[in-house]
């Protein structure tokens, strides 16, 4: 069997994959952030605007990151878009449920400042499964690319 380009295994594979993960989530983030912000602030319940603002990001970023690994067309789509939502969907309720403590904790605060309190739990769920979430697409998602 004939070795495989460096680009596309070990170290390199992984570090070009996380930057383009990264790009990925930051504008799948930034996406959903607005919305977020848009939808509590305006008066929406922490959960429903958690919901919002999760579908608001998940379709860019699936589709960025099912470029990232190379799959195209319409084979394996709809596994990877299953196992995609299993994962988007266990990162936003956990973004739902700190959210949601995140108003009850600020609930003395003003309007203003529980704002920035619940979008900070929002904001805060994202970055700490960030690396998790990373694994679990590569191993789980698509794994046929590695």
């Amino acid at each position: 069997m004939a070795p495989q380009a460096p680009e596309t295994t070990g170290a390199k594979r992984y570090w070009r994959l996380l930057r383009r993960f990264a790009a990925a989530s930051v504008v799948a983030t930034a996406i959903s952030q607005v919305v977020f912000l848009a939808v509590y602030a305006l008066g929406a319940a922490p959960v429903a605007a958690t919901i919002t603002a999760w579908l608001a990001g998940a379709v860019p970023n699936f589709t960025l990151n099912r470029h990232t690994w190379g799959s195209t067309g319409r084979t394996g789509l709809r596994g990877e878009v299953l196992r995609y939502a299993v994962i988007s969907v266990t990162t936003a309720l956990l973004a739902a449920l700190a959210t949601h403590h995140a108003e009850a904790f600020a609930q003395s605060l003003t309007r203003s400042a529980q704002v920035v309190v619940v979008w900070g739990a929002f904001l805060g769920t994202y970055a700490v499964t960030f690396v998790l979430k990373f694994f679990l697409v590569d191993r789980l998602v698509f794994p046929g690319r590695r």
